[in-house]
């Protein structure tokens, strides 16, 4: 990637630049990923375990959740320090730890918030998250984890080899907007904004308030003619399927970027196909930030394992080996603030294995499928991801949105946004579609609805459980 000079501190000073002190540091972080990406596994190990052990000692002095754990798996500084532990034996200790689900994350609330951080760790602020049930989970976030978020988002620039200097546009939630009509509410910026255009001279940028009409959103682009694009991959493929639809040619784009949920199977060669543009997907959370990013050689994701420690475990609480899908069990590494030792975030993700032709050693993920609160139930009370023919149905030329609600046991609901009512064939192909990925054992039902809202956040729920069968 050819990247711009850096701003320099002083006039005069142009190459080699001397950046002020932020930039400085977020190079600085970057230039130690750019060794780390090519450690192996257990050089990673090492190198991370003192930021681990400064995590769990800090989260022991001061809340007695966590000393108690600590102490029980024999991860207190006192019995580490006594043992002189090996790294295998430091890392079956670690397993012994019990896992930290979402619903303690939510009942202990201020009771995983520390009372103080160390000198330069700056102020906490607060991140939400939607959590089950419709209950919010609530995370306290120091500066410096601020900071260390941005300076892996400069590490996915660097990967995807981004032009900064070009136009980019994000198509989301802009709580500017006061009066929400049919109009179009767009910001522009100078600049990218932080963290790239702290380090480096960049392109403008647009925030788009995604609560217009489609049309209005692709005339919209049309006009801008941005070099990228950041949305929900939802929201991305309405855009899509209008531009096909209806015969527009979208202008030119090197990059589409799909944030805040899982991708639809079909959206990257939907992208490709109509807009001819690649897609990219991040895997983030609120609680977290960057967890893995798509790898633009190998098109896996490369797990972000210098920010957090990353597991994926089976129904028995051992890793998974490639090839198998499994919990996502996270440890976010800087943030002092309130310490999240092995959190099951809720999500399930597919463990690939290496090399990677990027190179990179970091561990792959083959598929993140979805979220374990989203999952399909079956007959038999069993969860798996909710694959219901989606490419399929998608066929059918006139669907413009759908949700697909589960009612029950042995039955699902496709809701369906259509540009013009389905023939009786179509209507047939979806339910036959559906039925046969679904393995013949629910009952499919269509539902017309003249819109699908998305929550409060912008996010979209392509399937949903209307409510939890685990005790009918």
């Amino acid at each position: 990637m050819n990247l711009p000079t850096p701003h320099s501190a002083f006039p005069g000073a142009v190459w080699p630049a001397i950046p002020q002190a932020p930039a400085a540091a977020l190079l600085a972080v970057l230039g130690q990923l750019a060794e780390s990406q090519f450690m192996t596994d257990e050089q990673l190990a090492m190198v991370r375990r003192p930021q681990a052990e400064a995590l769990m000692d800090h989260a022991g002095a001061q809340l007695p959740f966590w000393r108690d754990r600590l102490r029980a798996a024999g991860l207190d500084p006192e019995t580490r320090n006594q043992a002189a532990l090996a790294m295998p034996e430091w890392n079956e200790r670690w397993a012994s730890l019990p896992v930290l689900s979402r619903a303690e994350v939510q009942s202990l609330g201020d009771q995983l918030r520390v009372t103080h951080l160390p000198n330069g760790h700056g102020v906490v602020g607060e991140s939400v998250t939607s959590g089950s049930s419709g209950r919010p989970v609530r995370i306290a976030r120091s500066t410096l984890d601020y900071f260390y978020w941005q300076a892996f988002q400069l590490r996915e620039h660097v990967w995807r080899s981004r032009d900064l200097s070009g136009k980019f546009l994000s198509i989301l939630r802009d709580d500017r907007r006061e009066l929400i009509d049919e109009n179009i509410h767009l910001r522009t910026m100078a600049d990218w904004g932080p963290p790239a255009s702290v380090v480096w001279p960049t392109g403008p940028s647009f925030l788009l308030d995604y609560r217009s009409p489609i049309r209005a959103l692709v005339a919209t682009i049309c006009e801008l003619k941005p070099d990228y694009l950041c949305t929900f991959p939802s929201l991305l493929l309405e855009i899509l399927r209008l531009a096909r639809g209806e015969g527009i040619i979208l202008p030119p784009l090197i990059e589409a970027i799909g944030v805040g949920e899982a991708s639809p199977p079909e959206l990257a060669g939907l992208c490709r196909e109509v807009w001819g543009a690649p897609l990219a997907s991040t895997y983030t959370a609120a609680e977290t930030g960057a967890m893995a990013y798509q790898c633009l050689e190998g098109g896996r994701w490369h797990l972000q394992s210098e920010k957090s420690i990353i597991e994926v475990l089976d129904s028995n609480g051992h890793p998974c080996a490639p090839g198998e899908t499994g919990r996502v069990i996270v440890t976010p590494l800087h943030n002092l603030a309130m310490p999240l030792l092995r959190y099951e975030i809720g999500d399930l993700a597919t463990v690939g294995a290496g090399p990677c032709p990027c190179g990179r050693s970091l561990p792959i993920l083959d598929a993140i499928p979805g979220r374990a609160r989203d999952l399909l139930m079956l007959p038999s009370g069993d969860l798996r991801p909710p694959y219901y023919g989606h490419a399929a149905v998608m066929k059918v030329r006139s669907i413009r949105q759908h949700q697909v609600i589960q009612t029950s046991r042995n039955h699902v609901c496709f809701r369906l946004v259509v540009a013009k009512p389905l023939t009786r064939e179509e209507v047939d192909h979806v339910i036959k579609s559906a039925t046969d990925a679904l393995g013949g054992a629910f009952g499919v039902s269509i539902e017309y609805v003249d819109e699908i809202f998305r929550s409060p956040n912008g996010k979209f729920a392509e399937f949903e459980r209307s409510f939890d069968f685990s005790n009918d």
